[in-house]
């Protein structure tokens, strides 16, 4: 699934999805303009998106992402790739998120009993 969202009109972001085959029939009835696929999936089929690990880094815009969100090939994009799985370990997702620079920030919370964050070589 391929969704471009934006702010006030404006692309800022780019969605790319990936569910496994037997959620397509699901999937498929998900209207093009909804706000939470997420929620869609929820009240169509129960599934609930339980655990998620997500990886952030920056990456240059390609032909197509730059075409969808307005920018130049090249520019900069923050990329944020996810695996969800249910309460089970049962992955239902897989992700490739790609914001326009300059549009969103995220903040992490750490604390000396919670450290979620790793660090990796690029």
């Amino acid at each position: 699934m391929l969704r471009v969202r934006g702010l006030d009109g404006e692309p800022v972001l780019l969605e790319r999805n990936v569910y496994p085959l037997w959620m397509a029939e699901a999937i498929e009835r998900i209207p093009a303009d909804a706000e939470s696929v997420v929620q869609a999936l929820y009240q169509d089929i129960g599934i609930i998106f339980a655990y998620g690990e997500h990886v952030i880094d920056a990456v240059a815009a390609g032909t197509q992402d730059a075409e969808l969100l307005g920018i130049r090939r090249g520019g900069p994009l923050l990329r944020i790739r996810r695996v969800t799985t249910t309460h089970a370990g049962r992955p239902i997702e897989w992700s490739d998120d790609r914001y326009r620079s300059g549009t969103v920030s995220f903040a992490i919370a750490n604390s000396i009993g919670s450290n979620p964050l790793a660090r990796h070589a690029g």
